[in-house]
């Protein structure tokens, strides 16, 4: 502003009553305040996208920026997840607001006796991806309840299957994270990997994460950058039982699922 300009804005402002001055200076204060209570509010929102970002979405979504899964903690309801309808798989996965590791919501498995003899039952919630090239890293919660094992051959485990192209059948790693200390059964395509031994840990969230893609190197000789599918399915199940207590049965819970680069995978108090 020149020299000029201030002194015909200081004449106009002697100029003005007083009321017509306080006016003024109260419309200029209230400007101020607007423009404060913005410029507030857009670092509030600048803030709650980093905490996002970096405790993984909050509500259970985990880190959506990476994450390959859609709905990874269940709180939008099943889709897209599912259950297999072939045979030996029991009843679909249900959306349980019971427990959860974050957010409300988790999958629930409950396992039952079978209904015939020597009949075995596989639960489990299932997502079919479509990645440009075979991911990196996978991770998840699991807890378990009211496990009552009735027989040897009774485990959690999840499983990832790579589609091949060119109707070529697929190979498939499944990984069992407890409940089993041997093989359950033998299957050309599979390869199991013993993520644990032990029984399930009960009454807890317990996390598990591999590096799949190292895994398939290992296991395979390579890891299909070309899959005409990738599905991952976490599971609770019990093959060709053989009763060792009167009932069978369990509550399995998983949440905050993750498949994806390890770097972009989300961390967790």
């Amino acid at each position: 502003m020149t020299a000029k300009r201030r002194r015909d804005r200081a004449k106009r402002e002697r100029s003005r009553s007083p009321s017509t001055r306080r006016f003024a200076a109260v419309r200029r204060v209230a400007r101020r305040i607007r423009a404060a209570l913005l410029i507030g509010l857009i670092l509030l929102l600048l803030l709650a996208v980093l905490l996002a970002r970096t405790c993984g979405g909050g509500g259970g979504k985990g880190n959506t920026t990476g994450n390959l899964l859609a709905n990874p903690g269940f709180e939008e309801g099943k889709e897209p997840w599912y259950s297999m309808e072939t045979p030996g798989w029991g009843e679909p996965f249900e959306v349980s607001d019971a427990v959860a590791h974050s957010g409300r919501y988790s999958a629930h498995l409950s396992l039952h006796p079978p209904q015939q003899p020597a009949q075995h039952e596989v639960l489990g919630a299932v997502q079919s991806l479509t990645p440009s090239s075979f991911p990196e890293f996978l991770s998840g919660f699991y807890r378990v309840e009211n496990w009552k094992k009735g027989t040897e051959i009774q485990y959690i485990q999840f499983v990832v299957i790579a589609l091949l192209p060119e109707d070529a059948g697929n190979v498939q790693i499944r990984y069992l994270l407890g409940g089993a200390a041997t093989e359950p059964f033998e299957i050309g395509n599979a390869k199991f990997i013993f993520v644990s031994k032990e029984e399930p840990r009960f009454g807890e969230w317990v996390h598990f994460e591999r590096n799949i893609r190292d895994d398939f190197q290992q296991q395979w000789g390579e890891a299909p950058e070309e899959v005409k599918e990738l599905r991952v399915f976490f599971e609770a199940r019990y093959d060709t039982p053989t009763a060792t207590q009167p009932e069978i049965g369990g509550e399995v819970y998983y949440d905050d699922l993750y498949v994806g680069s390890k770097a972009e995978a989300p961390t967790y108090p």
